[in-house]
C-alpha cells in the first residue's frame, strides 16, 4: 500500500509500503505490445497489459479496436478495468452491471475470470475486502498462477495488517513475476518492520537485481543501508550508500553513523555539522551531534542539541534517552531524573507497540488489537499509523458483516 528506521513506528516505513502495495495493484508486469492484435482475444490482453503499463491511451485503442469488431463485452471490461485504475470505481462498477458488461460474458471462461479481477480491484478500492477475497479466491481456485489475483490479496492483506497472508502472496506474486522488484521490495520492508534484518537485506538485494533501474531504487539502497547499521555492517552500509546517485541528508548521516561506528569521527563530525547547517532541526543529525559530543566527554556541549531533539520530536526514545545522559554528565541530576523517566515510558510504549505488532501478525482478523494499535501509536504522536491501523480495523469488521 513510511517505514529510516526500520522499524514499525517509522513513517518511512509503514507509509512507504502502503504506496508500494498500492503500485502492486496500479501496474502490473505488463507486456508491450508485439505488433498488431489479430483477434478480439489478442486485442483485450493488449488492453489489459496497457492498463498495467499506467499507458491510458493504449488501453483506450484497445477498447476502440474491441468496438470495431464488435465485441462490446470485452470493451466494456476493458473500459471498467482502466476506469478503476484511474480511481473511478463506481463507474467501473456501473459498466460492469450494465448491459454490455453482462454481455456474452460467462464464470467460468477467460472473460469471466477478468470479470471477478476487475470486480475484486473496485472492492479492493472501495474497502469491501471480503467481497474482493471472494473473487480473488474463485480465480486462484481456477487457476492457482493468476499473478494478477495474488499480486491483489497482498496488497489486501497487508492494508488489512494481516501480515502472513501478505507475505504469502507477495512471494507468489514474485515467483510468478520473476521480473518485477516491488513485490520483493515490499517483503523487504516488512521484515525490517518487524526486526528481522538479515531478511529485509536478501529481499532488498533481490529487489535490486530484479530492477537495477526501478524508480525506486534510491530510497531501496538507503532502506538497505539502514538495515545493514542495524547489523552492525558498517562497511557493508558505506558500500551500499556510495551506490546512491544523488546522497540525502538522511542517507549522508547514515554514512556518519558508519564512520563514527569505525572510528573516523573527523569526517563523521564534518557530515553532521554540514547536515545541520541545512537543517538545524533533522532528528538524526541532531541526535548523532549530542552522541558524537558524549562521546567526547562534553556532556554539557550535548545538552543544546540533544533538547532541541527533543523539543522538536518530544516522543523520540533515543533522543530523550541521549539528552537524560547528557544532563547526568553534566550535573543536572533533576533534569536528567525527569528525562529517564520519560524515555523509560516512550521504551515501554514502544516495546508494547512491538508486541502489538507480532500480536497483529500471529491474528490476522482481530480487529481489537488492530484498534489497540492505533491507540499506541496515537500516544507516540503517529496520527498516520493511527490512521493505517484504525482503518485495518475497519476493514476486519466490515469482512464480519
Amino acid at each position: 500500500m513510511k517505514r529510516a528506521r526500520c522499524r514499525p513506528t517509522s513513517p518511512r516505513h509503514r507509509l512507504g509500503p502502503l504506496a508500494i502495495a498500492a503500485a502492486l495493484v496500479l501496474t502490473g508486469c505488463g507486456r508491450e505490445p508485439e505488433g498488431p492484435p489479430a483477434d478480439a482475444a489478442a486485442l483485450l490482453r493488449e488492453g489489459w497489459d496497457a492498463v498495467d503499463r499506467d499507458d491510458a491511451a493504449g488501453a483506450r485503442r484497445a477498447i476502440r479496436g474491441l468496438r470495431e469488431l464488435g465485441r462490446d463485452d470485452r470493451a466494456a471490461l476493458l473500459q471498467a478495468r482502466l476506469l478503476v485504475a484511474r480511481g473511478f470505481a463506481a463507474a467501473a462498477l456501473d459498466i460492469l452491471a450494465g448491459p454490455e458488461g453482462r454481455q456474452g460474458i460467462e464464470e467460468g471462461q477467460e472473460t469471466g475470470r477478468l470479470v471477478r479481477l476487475v470486480r475484486a480491484e473496485i472492492a479492493y478500492r472501495t474497502r469491501r475486502y471480503r467481497e474482493a477475497e471472494r473473487d480473488l479466491v474463485a480465480v486462484l481456485a481456477a487457476d492457482p498462477d493468476a499473478v494478477d489475483a495474488h499480486r491483489l490479496l497482498a496488497a489486501m492483506y497487508y492494508d488489512a495488517g494481516a501480515i502472513p497472508q501478505a507475505i504469502r502472496h507477495l512471494e507468489e506474486t514474485a515467483r510468478l513475476a520473476p521480473s518485477d522488484p516491488r513485490p520483493v521490495r515490499l517483503l523487504g520492508l516488512i521484515h525490517a518492520d518487524y526486526e528481522r534484518y538479515d531478511d529485509a537485506v536478501a529481499r532488498y538485494v533481490e529487489s535490486l537485481a530484479r530492477g537495477p533501474d526501478q524508480p525506486d531504487r534510491e530510497v531501496v539502497l538507503r532502506e538497505m543501508a539502514a538495515c545493514e547499521i542495524k547489523l552492525r555492517r558498517h562497511r557493508e552500509a558505506l558500500a551500499t550508500l556510495d551506490r546512491l546517485a544523488e546522497p540525502t541528508p538522511a542517507a549522508e548521516v547514515l554514512r556518519a553513523e558508519c564512520l563514527l561506528a569505525i572510528g573516523d569521527r573527523a569526517a563523521a563530525r564534518r557530515i553532521v555539522d554540514r547536515v545541520r547547517a541545512a537543517d538545524p532541526d533533522d532528528l538524526e543529525a541532531l541526535v548523532l551531534d549530542g552522541t558524537i559530543l558524549l562521546e567526547d566527554g562534553a556532556a554539557a556541549a550535548a545538552v543544546t542539541p540533544l533538547a532541541r531533539a527533543v523539543a522538536a520530536h518530544p516522543h523520540e526514545y533515543l533522543a530523550r534517552f541521549r539528552l537524560a545522559q547528557a544532563c547526568d554528565g553534566a550535573g543536572r541530576e533533576a533534569d536528567a531524573a525527569r528525562e529517564y523517566a520519560e524515555a523509560e515510558r516512550i521504551r515501554k510504549t514502544r516495546k508494547e507497540f512491538s508486541e502489538l505488532h507480532q500480536a497483529a501478525w500471529d491474528a490476522p482478523g482481530d480487529a481489537a488489537v488492530r484498534r489497540r494499535l492505533a491507540a499506541v501509536a496515537a500516544s507516540l504522536g503517529r496520527p498516520d499509523l493511527e490512521a493505517v491501523w484504525l482503518d485495518a480495523a475497519r476493514a476486519i469488521d466490515a469482512g464480519e458483516d
